[in-house]
């Protein structure tokens, strides 16, 4: 099966393609333009390099949160075009699953952490799968330090932005190599093929973003 994965969740994008269990290709962006600029040209881009049609992709592997709320918006619906014009089954994907699964390998405890802007982080621990050890939970990082383990190693963009405070809260904790704060399309396609090979796949129409909390947006007309 031809397996098409994308991701959209935070200011990078990417997309990679697999042949059953093999990686034919990955693209990273990382320049922060909206993604709806440059996402389709980099798929079509994709297929061709790997002369794959559209009507040959088997299935697509999607993020769905949590993340930037445009973010998912633009993958989540270019990827349910993809699916009504091909007939490709969908699976999403955890954003915070995809971006701790290059480290599952580690013994300690992975805690996978994306900026969730307004001075607050998406974050969740795992142990070793796709399976989170922890519910996702939306706090300001002082509140994910006070709950880290001793031995834990911090992955991601929320990360990155408070790492001070990490430091400076959980001295015996540890940080991912610089490369892997980002999320790549290749680990959302290992994750969605575990779930194609269950057959569990998600009807295009209840395939939404899993936004965590509130946005502006909604906060603002709630306080009217």
């Amino acid at each position: 099966m031809n397996l098409l994965a994308v991701d959209t969740s935070t200011t990078s994008c990417s997309v990679a393609l697999f042949r059953s269990d093999r990686l034919l290709a990955e693209e990273i962006y990382t320049a922060g333009k909206t993604h709806s600029r440059h996402l389709m040209s980099m798929i079509h881009r994709m297929l061709e390099k790997c002369r794959c049609e559209p009507e040959d992709i088997g299935g697509i592997a999607v993020t769905r949160g949590p993340g930037t709320f445009t973010g998912l918006r633009i993958g989540i619906s270019t990827v349910k075009g993809l699916a009504a014009a091909t007939g490709a089954p969908v699976v999403g994907v955890s954003s915070l699953a995809a971006l701790a699964f290059p480290l599952a390998l580690h013994e300690q405890p992975v805690v996978a952490m994306i900026d969730a802007r307004r001075g607050e982080i998406y974050y969740t621990q795992f142990r070793g799968s796709a399976q989170p050890a922890t519910r996702v939970s939306v706090a300001a990082p002082e509140t994910a330090a006070a709950a880290l383990p001793d031995s834990a190693i911090l992955v991601g963009s929320g990360a990155l932005l408070y790492r001070e405070v990490f430091n400076n809260r959980c001295p015996r904790i540890r940080f991912a190599d610089t490369t892997q704060h980002i999320i790549r399309a290749a680990s959302v396609g290992m994750l969605g093929m575990l779930r194609f090979k269950h057959h569990d796949v998600d009807p295009i129409d209840t395939l939404i973003p899993e936004y965590v909390r509130k946005s502006d947006a909604q906060i603002q007309m709630a306080g009217r």
